[in-house]
C-alpha cells in the first residue's frame, strides 16, 4: 500500500510541476515508512524472537533479516546505501531539529524585479527532488523483492502479492 501511493506521488510529480515538492516529499516518507512495514512484515514470519526484533530500528532490522535469510548486505551498493540514506531521512523527518538556514544572492540591477526570489531551503529540503523520489521508490521496490525472494515459498504469502480474488456485480 504505501509503495503503490508512493509510486501515484511520484508520477504526479512528473506531469506536473505545480505540487512538485509536496508530492515528492510525501513519496519519499511513505518510501521509507514502507522500509520498516516490509521489515515487520518478513520479520513476523522468521524473527526467532518477536519482540526483540520489533523493538530494533528499521535498519537494524534489515540487518537482522539479512543474517537469518543469509541476503548479501552491502551498505556500500544499491540499493543498500539508498535505503540508508532513505532511513536517515525518514529520521530526519520525524525528529526535526531546528536549523539556521540562510542566504545571500547579489544580483545585477536590471534583474531586480524579474527575478523571483526562491527561499533559501535546509538540509531536509536539499534532499527532496524529484530524482530522490524515484530512487527511493526502486531502492525500496527491490528490498522488496529481495527480502521476499529470500523467504522460504510457504512464508511468501501475502507479502508478495495480497493473492486477493473475488468478484463484483452491480446491484439491482
Amino acid at each position: 500500500m504505501l509503495l503503490h501511493a508512493a509510486e501515484r506521488e511520484i508520477e504526479e510529480a512528473k506531469a506536473s510541476e505545480v505540487g512538485r515538492f509536496n508530492k515528492c516529499l510525501a513519496a519519499m516518507v511513505l518510501s521509507a515508512l514502507a522500509i520498516e512495514a516490509l521489515a515487520n512484515a518478513v520479520g513476523s514470519r522468521v524473527a526467532s524472537d518477536w519482540a526483540a526484533f520489533e523493538s530494533l530500528n528499521p535498519l537494524e532490522k534489515l540487518d537482522s533479516l539479512a543474517r537469518e535469510l543469509s541476503i548479501i548486505y552491502d551498505p556500500n551498493k544499491e540499493p543498500w546505501s539508498a535505503i540508508t540514506q532513505l532511513a536517515r531521512f525518514r529520521n530526519d523527518i520525524a525528529h526535526p531539529k531546528p536549523e539556521l538556514v540562510s542566504e545571500e544572492k547579489i544580483l545585477p540591477e536590471v534583474a531586480l524585479g524579474k527575478k523571483l526570489f526562491d527561499s533559501p531551503q535546509s538540509r531536509i529540503e536539499h534532499q527532496i527532488t524529484l530524482g530522490n523520489a524515484e530512487r527511493a521508490h526502486k531502492a525500496v521496490c527491490v528490498l522488496k523483492a529481495i527480502l521476499t525472494d529470500s523467504l522460504p515459498k510457504d512464508k511468501r504469502f501475502g507479502i508478495y502479492a495480497d493473492m486477493w480474488s473475488g468478484s463484483t456485480g452491480l446491484a439491482e
